[in-house]
């Protein structure tokens, strides 16, 4: 397969990041000596990586001087959306929980309590389930010094309580949130003419040229299985369409199920943000190097292989998939709106008009105005986002 060259126009590491990377560099030559890895092995140690890779390390960053910005970080009324949404599950009955997967910078849970307290609606209990001990440690510093301690002290994390040793012991019904995780969840890569399964190849990682590059390998049986699955409600093959490169998780229906056994029975609304859309659309036969994208300091490019665990490795989600596989697991499914449609059906639009009405500063009155825009505008957020709504109860 050609070799990726690398991109020189990123900016430069320092020195510091360029040594763990190096670290991470050696350990994964280490693993690659008996055999190639897959993909998703790569993209598991280079994200999750307990010391070295990006998220668990603390090297990811979020906000303008960071790798990129989440909806959270462009503006509070992306919380104030989904406190309209609580206040709608709380007036249906719904227990008064809150859990949020993968709290990123801590900036949601901050703006939602915060919110939550001007509408006096403050959930029993914040739950926070974050996988990255450097992300933990920042968002407990965050919600010590920017909260109140009324509703600091609603704030728990998964991996501290004894109580969710068995997790249906701890949650009793509410709402679930996990903005962009889905996205960062390791995936298959593969070549494939979109449709049929038997032109399936999995793309697999190994030592080229001093540097890391693709090879094909022969397909593990979970990849043939979720593409069989994925094939079987794609729809006819295109006539004479080539092979392109694609992504896909082989492991979401066990996260699926995961999820579904620690919220036990009780009736909880899941909401699940990312970027994506139907499989018609993720695995467009034009889309010849799939979805796949890397973020380094608000770059944007296609190479997966510099720099390892100091980037972000990212791919769509097929919200179709999604949907089917969640269904199987026993969750209802409310449907997919795009983030635009969600946000503009809550109470947002008129908490905007009051708040600019209210403003008399010029300069925060932009900010306020171009984070509204960011959220909504199809150029933006609003059209590339999507929101998933499951229920269970």
């Amino acid at each position: 397969m050609p070799v990726v060259e690398p991109d020189f126009s990123l900016p430069e590491p320092s020195p510091a990041d360029q040594a763990k990377s190096l670290q991470l560099v050696a350990h994964l030559r280490a693993l690659m000596e008996a055999a190639p890895l897959t993909f998703s092995d790569y993209m598991a140690d280079v994200l999750y990586h307990p010391t070295l890779g990006y998220y668990s390390s603390g090297q990811v960053t979020f906000g303008a001087g960071g790798d990129f910005v989440t909806a959270p970080e462009r503006s509070p009324l992306f919380a104030d959306g989904l406190v309209y949404e609580w206040q709608q599950a709380r007036a249906d009955g719904l227990g008064a929980q809150v859990l949020e997967l993968g709290a990123g910078s801590g900036q949601l849970l901050i703006d939602f309590l915060t919110e939550c307290d001007r509408r006096g609606c403050i959930p029993d209990r914040y739950w926070v389930l974050e996988i990255s001990p450097a992300l933990r440690t920042r968002q407990q510093a965050r919600v010590t010094a920017e909260l109140p301690p009324q509703l600091a002290a609603r704030v728990q994390w998964i991996s501290d309580s004894a109580g969710l040793s068995d997790p249906q012991q701890g949650w009793a019904g509410g709402m679930v949130i996990a903005n962009e995780v889905l996205d960062a969840m390791p995936v298959a890569r593969f070549r494939w003419v979109p449709g049929e399964v038997a032109s399936v190849r999995e793309l697999g990682v190994h030592p080229v040229n001093g540097r890391f590059g693709w090879c094909e390998l022969s397909p593990s049986e979970p990849l043939v299985a979720a593409v069989r699955d994925l094939a079987a409600h794609f729809g006819p093959v295109e006539p004479g369409a080539e092979s392109v490169a694609a992504e896909i998780n082989p492991n979401l229906t066990a996260w699926l199920s995961e999820l579904r056994h620690s919220l036990g029975n009780a009736e909880t609304r899941i909401y699940l943000f990312d970027y994506g859309g139907r499989s018609a659309d993720v695995y467009r036969a034009d889309r010849e190097e799939g979805t796949l994208r890397c973020h380094y300091r608000h770059r944007a490019h296609d190479d997966p292989f510099v720099y390892p665990g100091l980037q972000d490795l990212t791919t769509w989600v097929d919200f179709e998939r999604l949907s089917r596989l969640a269904r199987t697991i026993g969750f209802a499914v409310d449907g997919t709106r795009t983030q635009a449609a969600w946000l503009l059906g809550t109470d947002v639009p008129a908490r905007f008009a009051a708040k600019m009405q209210a403003i008399t500063d010029r300069a925060e009155a932009a900010r306020l105005s171009q984070g509204f825009k960011e959220l909504v505008l199809p150029t933006e957020m609003g059209e590339r986002f999507q929101v998933l709504r499951l229920r269970l109860g």
